[in-house]
């Protein structure tokens, strides 16, 4: 049973580098969401998605698409999370190589941990079903693994 998410208005502020806290125990009948925004931990309970994009969309932080203008033709990639990057920095027009990007985590068995999604259609490519856990990280590694997310013994469910 998860223990962190936490309804929609939960915002885990964590000083930098970022630690491990824990939150108050909240039920989550969704998807658990962890968004690594610079110096904080995001943690929000996203109802009735059926993939990654679906639930970080219902999590209420401010998710910008791009236009799919780049090398790749991938419009309505996650581009921007609450302003990050800024729009000095990226003008969501395309991924352009070496620049960084929104990477989305699932979580792997044996050991339990974040794996990269490695889909082509990115986060709408990565299946979530209640009780599982999906995290988005900027240009790095999830800063927190996903037993300081969720409540000891957790396992991801199949989707």
């Amino acid at each position: 049973m998860p223990v962190l998410p936490v309804l929609a208005s939960l915002l885990l502020t964590l000083p930098a580098p970022l630690t491990t806290e824990k939150a108050a125990e909240a039920p989550c009948d969704g998807v658990t969401v962890a968004v690594a925004l610079p110096g904080e931990l995001v943690v929000r309970c996203a109802t009735g998605a059926t993939d990654a994009r679906q639930a970080l969309d219902r999590t209420g932080l401010a998710v910008h698409a791009g236009r799919g203008e780049g090398p790749y033709g991938d419009s309505g990639y996650v581009c921007r999370i609450n302003e990050t990057p800024s729009p000095a920095d990226d003008d969501c027009t395309g991924h352009q190589d070496g620049a960084p990007y929104w990477k989305v985590w699932r979580v792997g068995l044996d050991p339990v941990a974040w794996r990269t999604s490695q889909t082509g259609d990115g986060p709408a490519g990565v299946p979530v079903c209640p009780g599982s856990l999906v995290g988005f990280s900027f240009g790095a590694e999830m800063p927190v693994g996903p037993a300081d997310v969720m409540a000891p013994g957790w396992l991801p469910p199949t989707c």
